[in-house]
């Protein structure tokens, strides 16, 4: 069945032929009328029956002609075309591939997301040979990667452990203040920065992988402290390309949480440096003190100082969702500033971290004098 244009234009040509033909028969019709009449001299200059039939052979003949062989001549155009996409078809694929390989902004303009996934998947399939790793692998990445609201750059965190003089020296209840400062480079997605310190695991996890915290601190309630207590948590100061900002502080049952705006820098869709300091209380017996990395991050370092603290040896360990060798540097419990740093370099996966992990010089102690 033919489709709608070639109807149409079967249509025109049809109507074409009859009125071509119509008026050179009427031309030729005329011309004879002025060769037999006197008033018809005048069209003896105007070359009317030429004219007439032209136009009565080309209705006739010509046109007729091309109607017939309307078939036959797309056929001959269709093996032209297909024998000149046959012969440059390598051409025009290497043209494409190179487009998209050194051009690949022009992807967006020619393809959905959907559509993009679909190629980077099957390329990903292409180079590991596994289509279900590939397609298992690419998804883990879209949901941490592209799916993060931030991603963080020239990332630093130092802390400092120093004894806790308000509670016990040693035993339950024995404590370490953690200062915390962070400092890194990120485009604001959220206007307001959120600190929460809460003291159910439940509402801990919640929290880890909510987008609109900024970081989350789990406390277990001992010696009558929990999570709203004043002394276990408190933001010290927050500032933006080094402007301070107003930190507000809420208590709820057994949480407690501190907020803070960013100011004018978030809109205007630029990177900032956000740099912020908190301080924790750190059960002794718990042997850890560890940090994560809640969004994508590139470069990011880490340094802790112990001295004056009572511990044996530090221990590092990272976790941190990269293929490089993470660079240590430890300054022993002898040293009079006994600390240790871990530095990575490059780009990390959200949920990594690094860890500390300590052992008490009264504990050695205590093992030694068993042993005796």
């Amino acid at each position: 069945m033919a489709s709608p244009l070639e109807r149409l234009y079967q249509t025109k040509l049809a109507l074409l032929a009859t009125v071509a033909t119509v008026v050179g028969i009427a031309l030729m019709l005329l011309a004879h009328w002025a060769s037999g009449n006197a008033a018809g001299t005048w069209l003896d200059n105007i070359p009317v029956m030429e004219v007439g039939s032209a136009l009565f052979t080309t209705g006739l003949i010509a046109i007729f002609f091309e109607y017939i062989d309307q078939a036959d001549a797309e056929v001959r155009a269709n093996q032209r075309l297909r024998k000149v996409l046959s012969e440059e078809a390598p051409a025009i694929r290497d043209a494409v591939v190179d487009g998209f390989a050194f051009a690949p902004e022009s992807l967006t303009n020619v393809a959905s997301k959907q559509t993009l996934d679909r190629i980077v998947e099957n390329c990903l399939s292409i180079r590991l040979g596994d289509k279900e790793l590939a397609a298992d692998a690419y998804q883990d990445l879209r949901q941490q990667i592209i799916g993060a609201r931030q991603r963080w750059e020239d990332a630093h965190v130092a802390v400092a452990l120093t004894p806790w003089t308000k509670g016990p020296a040693e035993g339950r209840g024995a404590m370490f203040v953690a200062t915390i400062r962070w400092e890194y480079r990120f485009v604001p997605s959220s206007p307001v920065l959120r600190f929460s310190c809460v003291s159910d695991l439940d509402s801990y996890r919640e929290l880890s992988i909510d987008p609109s915290s900024t970081a989350t601190w789990y406390f277990e309630p001992v010696n009558g402290l929990d999570a709203s207590s004043p002394e276990v948590f408190e933001l010290v100061e927050l500032a933006v390309n080094g402007k301070p900002q107003k930190i507000r502080r809420s208590v709820r049952k057994e949480d407690q949480v501190f907020t803070c705006t960013l100011g004018d820098e978030v809109n205007t869709g630029e990177a900032v440096t956000v740099s912020y300091t908190y301080r924790v209380l750190v059960q002794q017996h718990g042997h850890v003190l560890h940090l994560d990395l809640a969004q994508p991050t590139k470069d990011f370092r880490a340094e802790l100082w112990y001295g004056d603290c009572g511990i044996r040896h530090m221990n590092v360990v990272d976790y941190l969702s990269g293929p490089r060798q993470p660079r240590y540097t430890h300054l022993s419990a002898s040293d009079p500033s006994p600390s240790v740093e871990v530095a990575y370099e490059g780009w990390t996966f959200p949920k990594g971290g690094v860890a500390f992990v300590w052992v008490l010089e009264r504990e050695m102690r205590t093992v030694t004098s068993r042993q005796k």
